[in-house]
């Protein structure tokens, strides 16, 4: 399994825990598994979830890099431009949307929310990748449990909504 789909597992570990409704959003990867031509519509984000009320929007980023997060992987941007405008709307409409990046690095996995204007800005910096240290910094870390490894979400949840 790859190290993006490791990451979504573990959140999907982390929502169940969270006591709030969710789904997975299912991408063209999952559906052309069982579709030999499988096409589908753009993806907002990983996951839809409603905590208390509101609905929250999530995706899932991670790299294995050491010293920072990639936002290109060649001309094609790591966080897609549709991604961060579904998360935009969602919060004109009263939901939240998190961006989430996890630093995969082997017994030491970090991960941080961060929101569409942050994703916003980084992009206009023009640079090609954000050093960890920016996260720790300007995103909200979220709590690594263990024994299967997953993410406080709850908590995030609670501090944000």
């Amino acid at each position: 399994m790859d190290t993006g789909k490791n990451f979504e597992m573990e959140v999907r570990r982390s929502l169940k825990e969270a006591n709030c409704f969710w789904f997975r959003i299912q991408d063209t990867n999952d559906v052309s598994r069982f579709v030999k031509k499988a096409i589908s519509e753009k993806q907002p984000g990983d996951f839809m979830s409603v905590f208390k009320g509101t609905p929250v929007l999530i995706e899932c980023k991670t790299s294995k890099r050491h010293t920072a997060f990639p936002l290109f992987y060649g001309k094609t941007r790591s966080i897609p431009e549709h991604q961060v405008d579904a998360a935009k709307q969602i919060e004109k409409h009263g939901g939240r949307a998190y961006f989430l990046i996890r630093r995969d690095i082997s017994r030491n996995k970090e991960a941080w929310a961060i929101t569409w204007k942050q994703v916003y800005k980084m992009y206009k910096t023009k640079s090609k990748s954000r050093k960890w240290e920016w996260f720790k910094e300007n995103g909200v870390n979220l709590e690594r449990l263990k024994n299967p490894v997953r993410w406080n979400i709850k908590k995030l949840f609670d501090k944000k909504l």
